[in-house]
């Protein structure tokens, strides 16, 4: 490596030295110490070599947070594969689109999703899948990978700058962008955590959001690189989440809806103050807020980010600026600019851009996406928002054209659930939208044009939807109308929003 390169490796390495004997991962009945995490890793890398992987190859990984996702994850960072990361809750369709892009070399999932697996399997060169639970007739075990040598390996590690993950984005015009994401882009992530939260508040993670997300991620790789516990929680379940809390004296976790309400809820129930609880981070409703602050210790953080900023790239602790997301970070050059890209003045909206080490490389595959979104020296976010004088930024909206809903944690395009709709053969005309909802943050609402003595009901809409692509991407609240208003022969989308959005 070069001779200003610290790797994740490194990071590995460097920690068995200082904290051998501190428990780093928890999943399951598995622990894992800072010493023996080289070992397991060690032994990951060689097998991989010796099965036939080499550099820049791509394994794409269909799992639900568990130690070998994370030591994969450390594996390939130390011999250069690239991690394609699928969400788990899109539709094999959907994953299809994302293989298709990366052409991955083999797909490593567990058996709860086999028959995503066995829809991929023909994507696959060799047809190569592994299963991290048993063999079976469709798969090889994850166990041909693990070679017995847990000693050092020799060969050259990677550039910290060269690609490491691809997180695939949602999709805009119907196909995902992979943001791929080096190991700099995840340590400078890392060091914001580190900057503004404090090691002491992140010292115990509660992996409850899954790691193919970045908040999730990032979350547990600045967790372990400064000698704290992650905990990786395999599906969140809130009564589970508030005993390991507990437990395992827990200090912070990520949240987007319904997560923290649900631990609240959850501790409530069960007479617990979440003592060691420090810090929750992430997209949250003011009422959860509140109660967060009054019902616990705790203090929550807010801030603005998303896959191709490798997180947040503005934080700031809610109750300073309520409703704002925070200012920038250390690490970050943060502005709000006009059309032709120039600053506007404060107070004024415009398109929300960003500068930094934690700046994704590249939309895989897709050279003018990438040049579009990195033009004139920004990353140009789509997003709408504006500064106030004391320099926190207030988020506003998507641009029309990438305009998005959050429900969940999940972006869902309203381009991509209209094209589903529009497929119904009595549907004429519809317009998705997002609305304010208590426990998601925001759900899908459909307002359909359908054709003269139609009977379609909300469940035959949402089924409908669900066949084609992820079920978070269903419609919620589906209205039939007779018309929708329009501008310049298009839908109208602010016409609608202002109608229809209560």
């Amino acid at each position: 490596m070069a001779i200003r390169e610290h790797s994740i490796y490194d990071c590995i390495v460097c920690n068995a030295q200082n904290f051998p004997k501190e428990t780093a991962l928890v999943s399951g009945d598995l622990r894992l110490t800072f010493a023996e995490v080289p070992f397991h890793v060690n032994c990951l890398a060689r097998g991989l070599l010796n099965t036939g992987f080499e550099k820049g190859d791509r394994i794409v990984v269909l799992l639900d947070n568990c130690a070998e996702y994370a030591l994969l994850l450390a594996a390939c960072s130390r011999i250069g594969l690239i991690v394609v990361c699928l969400n788990t809750r899109t539709s094999a369709d959907e994953m299809r689109l994302v293989l298709e892009s990366t052409k991955p070399k083999a797909l490593l999932f567990q058996t709860s999703y086999e028959q995503q697996a066995e829809a991929l399997r023909d994507l696959l060169p060799a047809r190569q899948l592994y299963s991290i639970d048993e063999a079976s007739i469709l798969s090889t075990s994850f166990d041909q990978f693990i070679d017995e040598d847990p000693s050092a390996l020799t060969e050259p590690q990677p550039s910290v700058d060269e690609g490491w993950l691809i997180i695939p984005t949602a999709a805009v015009d119907g196909i995902p962008k992979g943001a791929l994401l080096s190991q700099r882009n995840v340590m400078a992530s890392v060091a914001i955590h580190l900057q503004h939260f404090g090691r002491e508040s992140i010292k115990g993670h509660l992996a409850a959001l899954p790691i193919f997300h970045v908040m999730g991620l990032t979350s547990a790789w600045a967790t372990f690189i400064s000698g704290g516990k992650n905990v990786l929680l395999k599906q969140f379940e809130e009564k589970l989440a508030v005993q390991l809390i507990d437990a395992e004296q827990l200090t912070y976790f990520g949240s987007f809806p319904p997560v923290l309400e649900r631990v609240l809820d959850a501790a409530k129930e069960s007479g617990s103050r979440l003592e060691s609880l420090k810090l929750v981070y992430g997209l949250e409703g003011p009422q959860n807020i509140q109660r967060l602050h009054e019902e616990t210790s705790a203090v929550f953080w807010t801030g603005f980010g998303q896959a191709e900023t490798t997180a947040f790239v503005t934080a700031s602790p809610a109750a300073e600026r309520p409703g704002a997301s925070g200012q920038a970070t250390l690490l970050n050059s943060v502005a709000v600019v006009n059309e032709i890209d120039e600053l506007v003045s404060t107070g004024e909206e415009g398109e929300i851009v960003v500068r930094g080490e934690n700046i994704f490389l590249e939309y895989w595959e897709m050279t003018e996406a990438t040049a579009y979104a990195q033009r004139n020296g920004w990353h140009h976010t789509g997003d709408i928002g504006r500064f106030d004088e004391d320099g926190y930024l207030w988020y506003v909206k998507r641009k029309a054209e990438k305009e998005l809903i959050k429900t969940g944690g999940e972006n869902v395009y309203p381009g991509e659930v209209e094209n589903a709709l529009l497929k119904h053969p009595e549907i004429n005309e519809c317009c998705v939208i997002g609305v304010a909802d208590k426990t998601w943050g925001e759900v899908v609402k459909a307002i359909c044009v359908c054709k003269e003595d139609s009977n379609l009901s909300l469940d035959e809409v949402r089924d409908f939807v669900g066949e084609q692509i992820a079920g978070f991407k269903k419609p919620r609240q589906v209205i039939f109308v007779e018309k929708l208003p329009h501008v310049n022969d298009e839908v109208d989308r602010e016409a609608v929003k202002a109608k229809w959005g209560a």
